[in-house]
């Protein structure tokens, strides 16, 4: 008959095999990240947790190390008693139970201390934690944390029609893989930061960027884009009077499907799921198209390239399916070329019509070379100064604040769009909407690309996006007079 082990010499080998640094870590980890989970728990439970990746935090990160803990106890109690064998401890040395007798004032000193610093601990480590994780959310963190390598999109951000809008929701969006690999190509960055070789400039387009029907289309519904959208530009001469010219035309940004019987116009034929364009960029920079791909709503299927430009063989296999950010490249971190920043500056303070050549001589300034932001910001307010004070004299003793006002307004848009530390200004981050400061819209319509067949060629004509109402007028157009005219 086989005799059967005593339970208590097993519970008490266990308990010796568990008497060990390594099980006792173990212990810990597994124990503070318990804790951690339930009181996260909890706080959901109340509807405390507003961000969504604090519970990737709680359920995922916190998840691991308790299994961590869980598996180097074992390991512990293995090494443990290999070396009890190997001092060979007899079996009665091996089952003993450890020493807890809470009637020795030494013991029970040391549990109480041993359990009040665990639950301080897990305070400890459960709050920083949770702050840690949301700090690493906030636009601070995204745009400040390293100053020089993002202070130009940083300060393009604040400027931007999206300022209010988090970092995180264009560059993680919802979602726990995208936060995993977010985070992890953050490691990346933080090493080629700290050993100073990142790219100056930041390169774009990003490679890693997240599709943006996950991301832009969680506000914007390209389907629900009808009709037109009228804009009004103006521009300003580099002549003494800073004369303004005024352009209105309506822009055909369509949208809609077919399911819903409308159709037409920019957003639909361009990224509605009733068509799908697919192209293979000449450059990193995507700044020219080798190869377009569409297939229309009824499935039929159009190539186009240029005659006589070589393709890779496998060139269908490179292609990327056009989204939103091939043609909105820049809808937060614009940089605004020169002119167009001065044009905005004396259409909403016309006041500074009244300096002469205000406009040609800021341009000059702005487009200036400097070895520093602070210096090019100083220099700039610095040179409009000096021109008026020695070009026009009188101008300056009668107007010294419009002046000071004006140089002011002109670095300050140095300050926005010039970045010399990361060599970065608007001819490094071209705007590819329209075809004014890049070839944006031309980069596939400049009626070359056609199909071999030569029947369907991408055509360059100006009236398939917009029609002008008014064109380089020299009066601010009536625009009531205008729409009931038409």
């Amino acid at each position: 008959m086989v005799a059967l082990p005593d339970p208590k010499k097993s519970f008490g080998r266990v308990f010796n095999y568990a008497n060990n640094p390594i099980t006792i870590i173990g212990i810990g980890l597994t124990t503070l990240s318990a804790l951690v989970i339930i009181t996260f728990l909890v706080v959901e439970l109340f509807g405390e947790l507003e961000n969504p990746y604090i519970g990737l935090f709680a359920y995922v990160a916190m998840p691991a190390v308790f299994v961590l803990g869980l598996t180097l106890i074992p390991v512990g109690m293995w090494r443990r008693r290999g070396a009890l064998i190997a001092e060979g401890a007899t079996e009665t040395e091996k089952s003993r139970y450890p020493r807890l007798d809470f009637n020795d004032p030494k013991v029970r000193r040391g549990g109480i201390i041993i359990i009040g610093l665990t639950a301080v601990n897990a305070v400890i480590f459960g709050s920083s934690s949770f702050i840690a994780v949301e700090k690493m959310e906030t636009v601070a963190f995204c745009g400040e944390t390293c100053h020089t390598v993002m202070q130009p999109e940083f300060t393009a951000y604040q400027q931007s029609p999206h300022s209010r809008v988090a970092c995180v929701e264009c560059h993680i969006g919802p979602g726990a893989s995208w936060f995993v690999k977010s985070k992890l190509d953050g490691l990346r960055q933080v090493w080629h930061t700290a050993l100073d070789t990142y790219s100056r400039p930041v390169g774009t387009p990003l490679k890693t960027l997240r599709p943006a029907r996950e991301t832009c289309e969680q506000c914007h519904w390209p389907g629900k884009h009808h009709g037109d959208k009228l804009r009004v530009l103006v521009r300003h001469a580099t002549d003494e009077k800073n004369t303004p010219s005024y352009t209105v035309m309506l822009l055909k940004t369509g949208g809609g499907n077919l399911d819903i019987g409308r159709h037409g116009g920019i957003h639909w034929w361009h990224i509605e799921s009733d068509n799908v364009i697919r192209y293979v960029s000449g450059d990193d920079r995507r700044e020219s198209v080798l190869w377009v791909e569409l297939t229309t709503a009824d499935g039929e299927v159009r190539t186009y390239s240029r005659p006589g430009e070589e393709l890779p063989a496998d060139v269908a296999s490179q292609a990327r399916t056009m989204d939103c950010i091939d043609c909105h490249n820049r809808p937060t971190h614009l940089f605004s070329t020169p002119p167009k920043a001065l044009d905005w500056v004396l259409e909403t303070h016309p006041e500074f019509l009244e300096l002469p050549y205000f406009k040609k001589q800021a341009k000059t300034a702005i487009e200036a070379e400097y070895t520093t932001h602070s210096e090019g910001v100083a220099a700039v307010r610095e040179s409009l100064v000096a021109y008026y004070r020695d070009e026009y004299p009188d101008v300056f003793a009668e107007n010294s604040k419009l002046v000071e006002d004006g140089a002011d307004l002109a670095s300050r848009v140095f300050a926005r769009i010039s970045f010399p530390e990361m060599n970065t200004n608007w001819e490094t981050h071209p705007n590819h909407i329209g075809h004014d400061d890049s070839p944006g819209c031309w980069r596939c319509h400049d009626d070359e690309m056609a199909t071999a067949d030569g029947k369907h060629v991408i055509p360059m004509d100006c009236e398939n996006c917009h029609v002008f109402l008014v064109e380089d007028a020299p009066d601010r157009p009536d625009l009531a007079a205008l729409i009931n005219g038409a």
